[in-house]
């Protein structure tokens, strides 16, 4: 799912309402891809997603999550019944859709626990 999210503590971090069908998804399988909202460099991760309940942990998102999309995130957290994941990535593929030979033009990282 492409989602508005950002990189911090090597996961990717997002938001989504609590009844959203992204949620529900996560609530039966926690395995998930992630794809990023810009095309031209497709980057996307295949991980596992954990709703992450700590609010002092939102409130540093929220302060990086601002500074990348401008606004603020706050409200929309505390009004909508939202909840926050982390995606721990494992695999992530990479591609440049303008390269000169397309399909070879991908790049395949697996990541391990320390």
């Amino acid at each position: 799912m492409v989602v508005w999210g950002v990189w911090w503590q090597d996961s990717f971090w997002f938001s989504t309402g609590r009844q959203t069908r992204k949620a529900k998804n996560l609530a039966g399988n926690r395995r998930c891809v992630i794809g990023t909202e810009k095309s031209r460099r497709s980057r996307n991760s295949e991980g596992t997603a954990e709703a992450v309940p700590d609010r002092a942990a939102w409130k540093q998102l929220i302060e990086i999550y601002n500074l990348k999309y401008g606004g603020d995130l706050a409200p929309l957290l505390e009004s909508s019944g939202s909840m926050v994941f982390r995606v721990t990535p494992q695999t992530a593929f990479g591609q440049d859709e303008h390269a000169e030979n397309f399909t070879e033009a991908v790049t395949r990282w697996t990541f391990t626990k320390p």
